[in-house]
């Protein structure tokens, strides 16, 4: 069976997202911080590898990619862990773009550096990075946040060329559109959430993206949510 790596596997598109490659047959490899978040991943997914890490520290990281590699052949890395945040381009702070950066850019930065020698173990392997609508087009009020995505977004199509010749495929998910979470319930109780993105729609594009072969190989996935 191949093994998946996902990073964020905790929240609330990780879990899903897990669940979705175990149903598939996949072994699991689960990363997520604190030792709450490992507690839930021990009990929803008792055959996982779980890993309480934080993304941003280096050596952490790739202290937990060695033990992943010790224990299974690594197929795929989801690298789903990051953070949103608002305020108006002006406004922000130094302490705003470090905490964007780090959460969305250097937690992929670290995961790739960490699972390339293990991934590249294999004749074929695969990594996605999530972005999104504001890495494309700029969002108001999201300025960081939308950099942050956009690196995301290079930084993975990057990797792709440079490691093709080794065997691995890369992409990059747009989730184009609010995502239906208890987060963004929460936020915006007002709000219809019949027409957000459901969470395993997003899963679903990330199994599909993670089982092409070179020859059918999807660089971008842009999942939208529904229009009247």
């Amino acid at each position: 069976m191949p093994t998946v790596a996902i990073t964020g596997a905790a929240g609330a598109i990780g879990s899903v997202t897990a669940e979705t490659f175990e149903d598939a047959g996949w072994n699991l490899a689960l990363l997520d911080y604190g030792e709450e978040n490992k507690t839930t991943l021990d009990s929803s997914f008792p055959d996982a590898h779980t890993f309480d890490c934080d993304l941003t520290d280096e050596d952490a990281t790739r202290k937990a990619f060695a033990r992943i590699d010790d224990a299974t052949e690594l197929d795929a890395v989801l690298a789903i862990a990051g953070g949103f945040s608002m305020q108006a381009a002006t406004d922000a702070t130094m302490d705003d773009y470090h905490r964007m950066m780090a959460l969305n850019v250097q937690t992929l930065f670290n995961t790739a550096r960490a699972a390339l020698p293990v991934l590249t173990k294999q004749d074929q392997s695969f990594l996605l990075g999530v972005s999104a609508p504001a890495g494309l087009d700029g969002q108001a009020n999201a300025a960081l946040y939308g950099a942050s995505k956009g690196a995301v977004a290079a930084y993975v199509k990057s990797l792709g060329k440079e490691e093709q010749e080794a065997g691995l495929r890369t992409s990059v998910l747009y989730p184009m559109g609010v995502v239906d979470t208890p987060a963004n319930r929460d936020a915006m109780p007002d709000a219809d959430p019949s027409s957000w993105i459901a969470p395993r729609e997003l899963a679903a594009g990330m199994l599909h993206l993670a089982t092409r072969s070179p020859r059918g190989h999807v660089p971008e996935l842009k999942v939208h949510a529904a229009t009247e």
